[in-house]
């Protein structure tokens, strides 16, 4: 058996969790107040605390010697999806060059040095970052040459709750097609073809989710970003949109209560939430090459069967559906290395020479 350390670190907890091999035996979340935060110029300069603290969980539970650590991804750039080792020119690249400076950048050198003093210095990695991409040419092009569609989101759970599926449905990953579309506080949406991300939605193209715009008419954008300003509008649509925007709060259940009380705007807001998330998925299904094998709902929202009851009504014409609600990225790191640790996965080593 196998200990595999998970990590990953977000804007106010590091989730962190021990599994052996398969099993998970325990996962705690160290949680801070922004005020614990806000003095660090940089989430790097938060890396000795959070260590610090994982290091007390650790001795916590009375835990010596590891064979594996996984950290999420972070910021690093389009990548193949898989394995990456934790190596220094990884976490320099992350540390001093990220697309967007983040927690989860931190997830590799959490990862490197926990087998530095507690795995004999054996390597440690990263596992589907937020920045997987493996689009088609075809899917990047919009109209406007130099603007690009781009792959950040939810990977890491996306295709964990890919690998379910196929589970479910007893078949191979790379055998299957799959629309799978991650809903919460922000969301994303991928295209699976024969275990290929071949496609991409985020939260800004077309679904709303619970504080983001979705997609907007660029007409109406422009005579707001006039009006309030770039920055302000650039918070509205990432923080203050969506559910927050409609309803003044990001709960779904919230929401769902005042339908059930009447509420006609809660319900028409909530049936907009429903079709969004239904275009998406059917937008991605037109980008693979055959029947679609399930339609995949998951992440926080997915917790409620009112709203995938009103998505699979929706996307009943494109292949049966199934809901994976909440979120399985601690398992999926896990699962991930342990495919490593057994040679059924290879792993990418990755050079930046562009930051030299």
């Amino acid at each position: 058996m196998k200990n595999i350390i998970v990590i990953n670190p977000g804007a106010t907890s590091t989730k962190l969790a021990l599994y052996k091999d398969t099993e998970l035996v325990w996962k705690e979340d160290i949680t801070y107040q922004a005020e614990d935060l806000d003095h660090f110029a940089n989430v790097f300069d938060q890396f000795d605390l959070r260590m610090a603290d994982i290091e007390k969980v650790i001795h916590k539970h009375g835990l010596n010697e590891i064979d594996l650590a996984v950290g999420r991804g972070g910021l690093i750039g389009p990548v193949k999806p898989g394995a990456i080792l934790a190596n220094d020119a990884l976490i320099d690249h992350l540390q001093y060059h990220p697309v967007l400076d983040h927690p989860s950048n931190m997830g590799a050198k959490l990862a490197k040095t926990l087998m530095e003093k507690y795995g004999q210095g054996k390597p440690a990695y990263i596992y589907d970052p937020v920045t997987v991409d493996s689009m088609r040419a075809v899917s990047r092009l919009t109209g406007i040459k130099g603007i690009e569609r781009t792959s950040t989101g939810h990977h890491l759970n996306m295709r964990a709750v890919a690998r379910k599926a196929a589970e479910d449905l007893g078949k191979d990953y790379k055998d299957l097609n799959l629309v799978i579309a991650h809903v919460g506080g922000g969301s994303s949406a991928s295209g699976h073809e024969k275990g290929q991300v071949v496609d991409f939605v985020s939260d800004d193209e077309i679904m709303f989710s619970a504080e983001r715009s979705g997609g907007m008419p660029i007409k109406s954008m422009i005579k707001e970003i006039k009006k309030i300003g770039l920055d302000d509008f650039n918070l509205l649509a990432r923080k203050k949109a969506g559910l927050q925007s409609h309803c003044k709060t990001a709960d779904l259940r919230e929401v769902e209560k005042r339908i059930d009380q009447g509420d006609k705007e809660a319900l028409l807001v909530f049936e907009a939430l429903a079709l969004g998330i239904a275009k998406t998925l059917a937008t991605l299904a037109v980008s693979i090459d055959g029947p679609i094998d399930l339609v995949c709902l998951t992440g926080g929202m997915a917790y409620s069967e009112r709203l995938c009851q009103a998505v699979s009504d929706k996307t009943h014409f494109i292949g049966p559906f199934k809901a994976y609600p909440g979120e399985f990225e601690l398992e999926a790191l896990a699962l991930g290395g342990l495919r490593v640790l057994s040679q059924e996965e290879s792993y990418q080593v990755l050079d930046f020479p562009e930051d030299n």
